[in-house]
């Protein structure tokens, strides 16, 4: 079983998990209880199973990093000034 108190990406963790040779072919989730996550993986019925104790050095190394929505990076890319760009990001995001 694998847990933290931290805040978790769970498609990140599941690349970092599997560059680190840990079998998360079936995909990952969490259950949230009193303020600590618990990473878990799936059988091949669909049904939970703990990852391996080596998961949980990963885990604890895990920085999560919030998902960039691909508009702002059009937004970005664009030939404006910074205050046009922050503007257009306000009225579309």
């Amino acid at each position: 079983m694998a847990t933290t108190t931290n805040d978790v990406q769970l498609g990140q963790l599941e690349g970092e998990l599997a560059a680190a040779g840990i079998d998360v072919t079936t995909g990952i989730g969490s259950n949230e209880t009193g303020g600590s996550t618990t990473i878990h993986t799936y059988d091949s019925d669909g049904h939970i199973v703990d990852l391996p104790n080596a998961a949980q050095t990963v885990v604890d190394a895990h920085v999560a990093v919030a998902p960039v929505d691909p508009r702002e990076a059009v937004i970005d890319g664009m030939d404006l000034s910074d205050s046009d760009k922050q503007a257009l990001k306000a009225i579309l995001l």
